[in-house]
């Protein structure tokens, strides 16, 4: 009866300690920021080489961090340029794939609305935004703006800010993708 009991008890702690674990994991933030991919140097909407990196990214960034918890674009509004069309049309196969929604709630150049809904969020988020863009975000969640420099030309990188103890950290990593340049149809 006393080893029934002792069993009991552990089995009890053991269940507690998991739990524990998994609510301490369920409110980990992983931010994933990525550039919308290739574009021309006239025109708002992705080149072929573009669209290529969207197919390709697709793959990578499930097989590098699952299924993503939310997604955000900027958003694209009934009647306005299609500028910012292109970071939809960048994360498009990844959603059309997985079958998943979007936040396409916030204006490109509001990032404090952005920096909040995502100080908020649980789990990994991807964030696909403008370079110029990403940069505003990032200070406002308390990374410092000294190690923040996204060239120009930098289609590959990605950005990937974590919390331990409410402090953002940020790694730079890349895709490591090479799209072709011409299209496939």
């Amino acid at each position: 009866m006393k080893q029934v009991q002792t069993f009991l008890i552990s089995l009890v702690v053991i269940l507690v300690l998991f739990n524990t674990a998994l609510s301490a994991q369920s409110k980990t933030l992983k931010l994933i920021f990525i550039r919308h991919a290739e574009k021309s140097a006239d025109g708002d909407n992705l080149t072929c080489q573009g669209f290529n990196r969207s197919m390709q990214l697709s793959g990578l960034l499930y097989k590098r961090f699952g299924r993503p918890d939310n997604i955000y674009v900027p958003s694209v509004k009934p009647g306005s340029v299609t500028k910012h069309a292109r970071m939809l049309q960048t994360i498009s196969p990844f959603i059309i794939k997985y079958d998943l929604t979007l936040n396409s709630e916030f204006d490109s150049d509001d990032y404090e609305g952005i920096g909040k809904a995502l100080l908020k969020e649980n789990g990994t988020v991807f964030i696909i935004w403008d370079h110029q863009g990403i940069t505003p975000i990032l200070e406002y969640l308390g990374i410092s703006s000294s190690v923040l420099n996204w060239p120009g030309n930098d289609f590959d990188s990605i950005w990937i800010v974590t919390f331990s103890h409410k402090v953002p950290s940020l790694v730079k990593d890349k895709e490591r993708l090479n799209p072709a340049a011409g299209c496939p149809f």
